[in-house]
């Protein structure tokens, strides 16, 4: 496609903390709003933008409590996704990572509001997933072959370990109001490729119509290294099986400033084109800042990044591929994937001091 005339954007689009973000556009308002983990002295933060471009951070805690007595202290509010209420009526539902007392552990809960700035409250009696073992990173999907049957993709790690080959993403019918679960869960993915260290989290499910393909994006690796990286996997049916990509979609690029991308959506933005949203690191175990890309998608569903994502540098809306400082091309998949596999920090640090990489390098050295 041409280059956009005047439209263009340029990453981090918000450039403080702002993980895992869930970008949510509202016609009502003809606004995006983008919900990032707690931070910034917020349990769950909202940033607002009308071009899709510049984000406006000054609003309060969307969820800002009281909470009842089964959430644990300190909330774990993480990977907020919201989407509007269900069945014509007014308000929005907010899918968010939470921590359960009974399970000490985390459980995913839901909450409502009148306002997509919030206060959302959390409803229910208790969370809606409370299943030992890491049960985050929730999406509500519309499946458009169901005229918008809802359901609720999830990570929950099936044998109660992280760093397994069992089943990690799942799915399940949401009940019409979207607060209830009305039917088992049901497996979509495994980690099965060595590049995914044993760790799949953050799923985002989607729907290519042309093809009628369903693709699924996750993360994969340790989210505080520069092995974090961004994967999908196909399917023609929403139930699967899918078929993960050889390599990663999205990985580590430390000349273009990408480091660790992960906690990605997938949304419309600006001019109805697609875009996959996802946070990178500023240096290991550091801020995540929010970035996006424009997508596109190939004739059998398969996605596609016109360039590459870069930081600090703008990008023409049509044109990522020609302002691209390195023509286009990915960066070389590293041989080693800085350590996404758990290894302790001072263990990533010497690796990457021994490597001598740039601002990497001089960051790793001063961890020894």
């Amino acid at each position: 496609m041409p280059a956009h005339e005047h439209l263009g954007y340029q990453n981090p689009v918000i450039p403080v903390d702002s993980p895992d973000p869930g970008v949510f556009y509202d016609e009502a308002s003809s606004t995006w709003y983008a919900y990032a983990t707690n931070g910034n002295g917020k349990n769950i933060q909202v940033f607002s933008s009308k071009d899709f471009c510049s984000w406006d951070s000054d609003h309060e805690d969307a969820l800002p409590g009281p909470f009842p007595d089964w959430i644990r202290e300190g909330g774990w509010w993480w990977a907020p996704e919201v989407i509007r209420a269900p069945g014509g009526r007014p308000g929005y539902l907010m899918y968010t990572t939470c921590g359960i007392k009974a399970i000490d552990g985390q459980g995913i809960c839901t909450a409502y509001s009148e306002s997509p700035l919030g206060p959302f409250k959390l409803v229910g009696d208790g969370p809606l997933v409370d299943i030992p073992s890491g049960s985050l990173d929730a999406q509500p999907f519309e499946n458009p072959q169901e005229n918008g049957k809802r359901y609720l993709v999830y990570k929950n790690d099936e044998d109660g370990q992280m760093y397994t080959k069992k089943t990690q993403l799942w799915i399940q019918p949401l009940t019409e109001d979207g607060l209830r679960f009305e039917g088992p869960r049901k497996p979509l993915l495994a980690p099965t490729m060595e590049w995914q260290h044993g760790l799949l989290e953050g799923p985002y499910l989607t729907y290519h119509a042309p093809s009628r393909t369903y693709t699924l994006f996750y993360s994969s690796g340790t989210f505080t290294t520069g092995g974090y990286a961004i994967g999908y996997a196909k399917s023609s049916s929403m139930f699967g099986p899918y078929k993960a990509s050889d390599h990663p979609f999205l990985w580590t690029d430390e000349q273009r400033g990408v480091l660790g991308p992960g906690g990605q959506c997938i949304v419309r933005g600006v001019e109805g084109h697609d875009f996959l949203v996802f946070h990178s690191l500023t240096h290991f175990e550091g801020p995540r800042h929010m970035c996006v890309h424009r997508l596109e998608w190939g004739n059998d569903g398969t996605p596609i990044l016109p360039g590459r994502p870069q930081l600090n540098k703008r990008l023409r809306l049509g044109a990522e591929a020609e302002d691209d400082d390195q023509g286009g091309k990915p960066c070389p998949l590293p041989k080693e994937h800085y350590g996404g596999g758990g290894k302790e920090p001072k263990d990533r640090a010497r690796e990457y001091a021994k490597k001598g990489v740039g601002a990497l390098a001089s960051w790793a050295k001063k961890q020894l």
